[in-house]
């Protein structure tokens, strides 16, 4: 196992993730078994309940989108810990399968939690917190994901060894012409173009808010006056979606203008 300062820091916010996330599913648990049947005075107490797990929920999704910026800084300060690695990808090699598994298993990770908390918040808009049950299940639902990215960061690290990599130039032969010319697609946006880190990132939540709208939308539809109710907040969801669109653009737009893609 190769392990720094970074490893570290990374297996401790992904335990701190895990356990506040499963006193959270605790009380999840019990809001969504009981609210099926709660009077009105018990729902009261119940809300106040939800409340916590929301908020822990929000701490939940601020650990994994500070765990994949650290995640890559992690690996970045462990190219020269396996030679051959001359970047990002040598790591991932050195790793594999567990690296790749992990870094997409955390992608994943904050596109549920953000879909967990979209619904949330559109519950939080609606008069009794109609979604309050559903959204309680739903979280003692996504309790296996942080499990697993725990225990992949874990097994990622761990078997990790300095052993000699292919280098990535030699992996990824240019053969391609013009656009498609880009060689090692970590180098490619890590080195040559960092904007577009920016651009995936405003696209991906522009995406997710769309998809998430969509199927809250879907969940919805058979409650009467619900829809009527959410209406100004879905609008105000889409135009931020259309206004991250936007910015994405002119991220990618300037980008363009820095370099050439043809010249990569």
């Amino acid at each position: 196992m190769i392990i720094n300062l970074f490893v570290a820091v990374d297996l401790a916010i992904a335990l701190f993730g895990l356990a506040v996330g499963s006193y959270a599913a605790f009380k999840a648990y019990k809001i969504g078994e009981s609210e099926r049947t709660a009077a009105s005075e018990e729902r009261y107490e119940l809300e106040k309940d939800f409340y916590l797990v929301s908020t822990v929920g929000w701490m939940t999704l601020g650990t994994r989108l500070l765990a994949i910026p650290l995640f890559w800084f992690t690996v970045l300060s462990l190219i020269p810990s396996v030679p051959g690695a001359m970047c990002e990808f040598g790591v991932f090699q050195a790793g594999a399968p567990w690296s790749w598994a992990d870094l997409g298993l955390k992608l994943f990770t904050v596109f549920t939690f953000g879909g967990w908390l979209f619904f949330d918040f559109m519950n939080r808009r609606l008069k009794g917190s109609m979604f309050m049950g559903s959204v309680s299940r739903g979280f003692v639902l996504l309790m296996p994901i942080l499990f697993i990215d725990a225990s992949l960061d874990l097994v990622f690290f761990s078997s990790l060894q300095p052993l000699v990599v292919p280098c990535c130039m030699v992996v990824y032969s240019n053969t391609a012409v013009g656009l498609f010319n880009i060689g090692c697609p970590f180098c490619f946006i890590t080195y040559q173009y960092p904007l577009l880190w920016g651009v995936l990132a405003v696209y991906a939540v522009s995406v997710g808010l769309i998809i998430w709208s969509f199927f809250f939308r879907r969940s919805s539809h058979n409650m009467s006056g619900v829809q009527k109710e959410i209406l100004p907040s879905m609008r105000k969801v889409i135009l931020i979606s259309v206004i991250l669109a936007v910015v994405g653009t002119m991220l990618l737009l300037t980008q363009i203008g820095l370099g050439s893609f043809s010249n990569v």
